[in-house]
């Protein structure tokens, strides 16, 4: 019997031609291996590069943080929420100077390098070897300063992303407070300026002299900050939509037009951190007075609230709720029978003098339990314990029990969720509580306060002994 092969014996050519399909196909699989492989080794120091970018701005970010809440408020000037100008002359030192209050010079210092040695961090670089850039807002620049920042100042910087759409508003109420860059590798921007980060009167130690971004390429932000959908990163107006964009940006034609990437410290990165410093400082300075001796473990009477009339700070008998009085306690140091002290103690920075104080006495208040009020000290009386001299206060979370002896609050920013927004312009709306506190804060007759998560209907810190 005969087989097809011996029917239709294949040709010579048709072999070949098999082999030769067989050969392509191991060439494609090869340089689909190699191109693979090729692909694999570039994206991984790729990645590498943006895990040490996203490191070192997190990093940076984190300091800026703790500098703005770390503030030395001891002497008339520092602020919470103060931030460093940036660096111009690439030394690693903050600026003395970043344009004045109302921002109408100086703008060119508002933006220049992260000042890494300012912040107390090593020599930040990114995934690509380059130190950091910073650009910072009018409102919380430390020199020189606006009049006013406290839980209510926005930030001034717009920020957009890599399409060109605004994500900060400055011109609205979601401006930036600050912008960290890291300017990636160099390339040639759009309008052909080819970025040129070889400076010859700069040392080896890249710092530069001579007139800021004058003569000193390696200094001047054009040769490291981008230009994409109209918005060049190498300079902003603040209060403006002149801001920053983020990259990448890649044109139609696979070119990368822009390569910055950039993080951002917003008011709600910074705001609640410095409501937490400002609590922690008046909690402080009714610890240290309710520990002297002399005041036999009592705390003042606070300044009541009253619509009909501008805010006072004068301490009230009888008042366990309201806002932090001004030295004299004349009223505390009366009803304790001449004993209790009539002025904070110790390390307190609460001062009618100082600015930063100012800024936020206002929008905080405390509650004093009644068995920790004043009482006449004169004659020997009971040392004071809840349940015991008298009731004690209910803060839930973390308890529902009366267990609290003081509580301070600090008011966030007015909250559009909350019945009437919380006007705080006229004397009616400051003497009243609801525009400053939320849900059970805002009825302090019953001694009953909460601590809530922040949201668009609450957003109150809230600092308690013990």
């Amino acid at each position: 019997m005969t087989t097809p092969s011996q029917i239709n014996p294949p040709h010579n050519s048709q072999r070949q031609s098999g082999a030769a399909i067989l050969i392509l196909v191991l060439i494609l699989m090869l340089g689909l291996i190699t191109l693979f492989t090729f692909r694999m080794d570039r994206k991984g120091p790729e990645l590498e590069a943006e895990r040490k970018t996203a490191m070192a701005l997190a990093q940076a970010k984190e300091a800026l943080i703790g500098y703005a809440a770390s503030a030395d408020l001891s002497t008339n000037g520092p602020r919470p929420g103060d931030l460093p100008c940036p660096d111009i002359d690439n030394d690693g030192d903050a600026e003395a100077s970043c344009g004045n209050a109302s921002g109408s010079t100086g703008q060119d210092r508002r933006l220049g390098r992260l000042p890494w040695k300012t912040l107390g961090l090593p020599d930040l670089r990114d995934g690509y070897g380059e130190r950091l850039w910073y650009a910072v807002s009018n409102n919380f620049k430390n020199n020189t300063r606006t009049l006013v920042l406290n839980s209510e100042t926005l930030g001034t910087i717009t920020v957009r992303n890599s399409n060109g759409n605004v994500i900060f508003d400055a011109t609205g109420t979601t401006g930036a407070i600050a912008v960290i860059f890291s300017p990636g590798s160099s390339l040639i921007r759009q309008g052909g300026y080819v970025q040129n980060r070889v400076c010859v009167p700069c040392n080896a130690q890249e710092v530069c002299t001579g007139v800021p971004f004058t003569n000193t390429p390696r200094c001047n932000p054009i040769n490291y900050l981008d230009i994409a959908v109209g918005e060049d990163n190498s300079s902003f107006r603040d209060s403006d939509p002149d801001g920053f964009i983020s990259g990448p940006n890649i044109s139609a034609a696979g070119a990368t037009i822009l390569n910055d990437s950039l993080i951002t410290i917003t008011p709600g990165d910074l705001i609640p951190v410095l409501e937490n410093r400002v609590a922690g400082e008046v909690r402080m300075c009714l610890t240290e007075y309710v520990a002297k001796l002399s005041n036999q473990a009592r705390y003042p009477w606070a300044a009541p609230l009253n619509p009909a009339a501008a805010p006072s700070y004068s301490d009230a008998s009888g008042v366990r709720f309201g806002r932090i009085p001004d030295t004299p306690f004349v009223n505390t140091k009366l009803d304790s029978g001449n004993v209790m002290d009539d002025s904070w103690t110790g390390n307190c920075n609460i001062n009618a003098t100082l600015g930063w104080w100012l800024n936020w006495k206002e929008t905080v208040f405390y509650a004093v339990a009644d068995a920790y009020k004043p009482v006449d000290l004169s004659s020997p009386v009971p040392s004071p314990g809840c349940g015991v001299t008298g009731t004690c206060l209910t803060v839930n979370p973390p308890s529902a029990t009366a267990s609290k002896q003081v509580t301070v609050f600090v008011a966030g920013r007015r909250l559009p969720g909350v019945a009437g927004g919380q006007p705080r312009t006229s004397n009616a709306n400051k003497g009243s509580i609801a525009n400053y506190l939320e849900n059970q804060n805002a009825t302090p007759a019953d001694d009953i306060f909460e601590r809530s998560p922040v949201s668009t209907t609450f957003n109150d810190v809230i600092s308690f002994t013990p």
